[in-house]
């Protein structure tokens, strides 16, 4: 019996202990439960609040981008490349939190712009300099140390800026952009530093550098349509410290220029009389043309302080052209004055949608008409008053009295039509469909028709065309009614057409460092 007492008692604990280890794992558990949650806590609240700084770096892009839009104020558009003692060659809209001091420019500052120096402007000496140029991983270490050389902004956009409730991005800073702006990475490759530092312009398709003879990008002298080319850099610090920096380049379109006069996707098929002119007439005096007799070339002056733009044809086409016959003139600055079967660069079903968001469709009011599908034959149409015939290229359209005052817009017709005695236009007219003008117009502006156009005469109406016609199938000129058609290629036409709108985003990046 005392045996089986001292057993017991030797065991007494155990259980105690074994609880106690019990309890030592779960907290052990718990505490490691704990941990995770809490990092896990931390990973998303790091993640939040990188995700505040990127979106907040977005939307001072975008501020700027809509602050570089034709009319916005207070204006942000750089004038000429950043170079010391240009005061605009860098705009820095700025936005602050009420407290620190956004100094973008000063190397001290929590938000200096370490990023400029990577641009290369040749014109910054001291930044372009900076050792971190040829390691593009590094941050910037040393400022332009000559005054002037940059303008501010204080930020319209965000309601809440200078105070502790402002959006999170401290500047943006907005530049041209040159061919070393990107580099390694050129628009055009460096010869000998020639051409390191040359404004880049955007011809609607492709990034080119400034040609010669242009003194900026938006210089119409030599013909030529190309929008500059900004780099908008944004740079956001939340108050937890998450830093994000991004970069964009934008641009506005340059205005719609076609090749020729008339521009075809299929056959052109000419028949009766009729006079196409490739000159421009915005930029040439078409009444002082000279036609060589020998060599059968035309040459035209160019108008007081504008150069000639020859560089059309009179028709341009996907397809063949008939060869005119003596009734059939046409002229351009390119011999000869008709090019066929050449690539076709135009999209026209994706010109229609992007025209016709916004446009005036006929098939509701002021017009009504029934399309289903084809829209039928509808007589003396206005789309737009055009100025008078012939319009005058030098001074601001003036409007014929029997017309009323000029006006332009974009008209969408959703099928084929025909349009009768006389219609007029000006702006943009869009068929989505087949066109057939008979009984003469006159139009002033772009007429683009996804199908079959005709031009057919209608006793003594005729129809005059300044500015330029695209047709997704097949041009046909049909004059057996005894009319005639003139259609004259003309810029200032098709550059009416633009409304103001904020640039087109081109690439976004960010920068890491």
């Amino acid at each position: 019996m005392a045996n089986q007492i001292e057993v017991r008692n030797s065991q007494r604990g155990v259980a105690l202990l074994m609880c106690m280890f019990a309890l030592l794992l779960i907290t052990a558990i718990a505490m490691a439960l704990m941990f995770m949650t809490d990092t896990e806590t931390s990973i998303n609240s790091n993640y939040r609040d990188t995700q505040r700084a990127y979106f907040a770096a977005s939307a001072g892009l975008q501020e700027a981008r809509v602050r570089l839009m034709e009319g916005a104020a207070p204006t942000v558009t750089p004038a000429g490349m950043p170079a010391a003692g240009n005061a605009t060659g860098v705009y820095y809209i700025l936005n602050s939190n009420g407290t620190d001091a956004v100094e973008p420019w000063t190397l001290s500052s929590k938000y200096f712009d370490d990023q400029l120096c990577h641009e290369k402007f040749s014109g910054l000496g001291t930044i372009s300099g900076d050792p971190a140029v040829s390691l593009p991983s590094l941050p910037c270490t040393t400022t332009q140390g000559a005054a002037g050389w940059y303008k501010t902004e204080a930020s319209t956009f965000d309601p809440l800026t200078g105070t502790s409730n402002a959006i999170d991005y401290n500047w943006v800073r907005i530049t041209l952009k040159g061919n070393e702006s990107a580099s390694p990475h050129y628009v055009e490759t460096p010869v000998s530093g020639v051409n390191n530092n040359m404004p880049v312009c955007w011809d609607g398709k492709r990034q080119v550098l400034l040609p010669a003879g242009m003194a900026n990008c938006e210089d119409r002298g030599l013909g030529k349509f190309y929008q500059s080319v900004w780099r908008l850099t944004s740079l956001a610090v939340t108050p937890l410290g998450s830093r994000r920096m991004l970069q964009m380049e934008v641009a506005q379109n340059p205005p719609l220029m076609t090749n020729a006069a008339v521009d075809s996707e299929d056959h052109v098929t000419l028949n009766g009389k009729l006079d196409i002119n490739g000159f421009d007439y915005c930029s040439c005096d078409t009444s002082k043309c000279v036609t060589n007799s020998t060599t059968k070339i035309t040459t035209c002056p160019g108008r007081a302080g504008k150069v000639c733009d020859n560089t059309k044809w009179a028709i341009y086409s996907h397809g063949t052209v008939d060869k005119p016959n003596n009734s059939e003139t046409l002229i351009a600055g390119r011999t000869p004055p008709v090019a066929q079967e050449q690539e076709w660069d135009y999209d026209i079903p994706g010109m229609i949608e992007r025209f016709k968001d916004g446009a005036v469709n006929v098939a509701n009011a002021p017009y009504n008409w029934t399309c289903n599908p084809a829209c039928g034959t509808h007589s003396s149409q206005v789309f737009g008053i055009p100025p008078r015939f012939p319009p005058n290229p030098v001074d601001a359209p003036l409007s014929d009295p029997s017309l009323g005052a000029v006006s332009s817009q974009i008209t969408y017709i959703p099928g084929d039509a025909t349009l009768t005695s006389s219609a007029k236009g000006n702006g943009i007219l869009i068929v989505d469909g087949d066109l057939d003008i008979h009984g003469g117009m006159q139009f002033y502006g772009l007429i683009i028709v996804k199908g079959v156009i005709k031009f057919t005469g209608g006793g003594s109406d005729k129809t005059n065309i300044y500015g330029a016609v695209l047709a997704g199938q097949k041009s046909l000129v049909d004059n057996t009614l005894g009319g005639s058609a003139v259609i004259n290629f003309n810029a200032c036409a098709l550059n009416q057409n633009e409304t103001p709108q904020p640039p087109i985003m081109l690439n976004l990046h960010e920068l890491t460092f």
